[in-house]
């Protein structure tokens, strides 16, 4: 459970918690964790009467998420903002590339201009 901790930074006592009620996530002494994600966003802490629990409790909620982030990233389902942007602008750039190309520069200039405004960024012309 330290391990998974200092890993996940989920708290020893959210997983004695969970392991006390039944979670799945521990199969003799190890820490799966997917499961214990699932059990405890489905289950969480009971509000406590101090300060003190209701962080704990916060504390854990973007512990939560940051993990089911880092999950989906590490199945290929979320995708970096750099990786997204590079790509969106090599085929933008090549779509003006073709229409340099094949079309009339007033076509052009037109099209460029709409897609100024849509995108607010700088179209170039060939």
């Amino acid at each position: 459970m330290a391990a998974a901790e200092s890993l996940w930074g989920i708290s020893v006592s959210e997983q004695k918690r969970a392991k006390a009620a039944g979670c799945a996530a521990f199969k003799g002494s190890r820490v799966f964790r997917e499961p214990l994600l699932v059990w405890l966003k489905t289950n969480p802490p009971a509000p406590g009467a101090g300060d003190g629990d209701n962080l704990r409790a916060a504390k854990l909620k973007v512990q939560i998420a940051l993990l089911e982030n880092q999950l989906s990233r590490e199945r290929g389902l979320l995708v970096e903002k750099a990786v997204v942007a590079e790509e969106w602008g090599f085929w933008v750039g090549a779509l003006f590339e073709i229409i340099g190309r094949h079309a009339d520069r007033d076509l052009f200039n037109r099209i460029s201009t709409e897609l100024k405004a849509k995108l607010g960024t700088r179209a170039t012309t060939p």
